[in-house]
């Protein structure tokens, strides 16, 4: 009499290694973002905070805002490194002589990044504007320096 004898069915061991390399890689991201990433979401909106109040002000007298509006940028402006800096520029056009519109900018203030009063600098253009009777004028807000943080765009 023959029986049939039937294999004893093992378990089988799956490797666990493919799970480690995606919670690595998983950890990995999280730091990137947590290290780096953080720190430029809140210059971001540090500087989104600051183009609104500059875009808030009252324009001059014979006056208009450009096409663009407000620009913003955050990073290394000026200087050599290891701070941050925010620029926020405005494009009108305008009427006014050359030293109204300057003398306009230097007296409007606004609070910066950190509270400080800033004051615009403004540049006209020697040619004039497109608009018969205007000029193109640019409006800059510059803040700095401020601590850097992780924000690589600072270094």
């Amino acid at each position: 009499m023959v029986t049939e004898v039937v294999p004893e069915v093992l378990p089988v061991r799956r490797s666990r290694w493919p799970f480690y390399v995606c919670l690595a890689i998983l950890a990995s991201v999280v730091a990137y973002v947590l290290v780096f990433k953080v720190p430029e979401w809140r210059n971001d909106e540090k500087l989104a905070r600051l183009e609104e109040r500059v875009s808030m002000l009252s324009l001059p007298p014979e006056t208009e805002r450009g096409d663009h509006g407000v620009q913003g940028t955050v990073g290394l402006q000026a200087g050599n490194s290891n701070h941050c800096d925010y620029l926020v520029r405005m494009a009108l056009f305008t009427k006014l002589p050359d030293s109204e519109i300057a003398h306009y900018y230097r007296s409007a203030t606004i609070d910066g990044v950190e509270g400080r009063a800033l004051s615009g600098t403004v540049y006209v253009n020697p040619f004039g504007s497109w608009r018969s009777g205007f000029k193109d004028v640019i409006v800059e807000f510059f803040d700095g320096p401020h601590e850097p943080g992780f924000d690589m765009r600072c270094h």
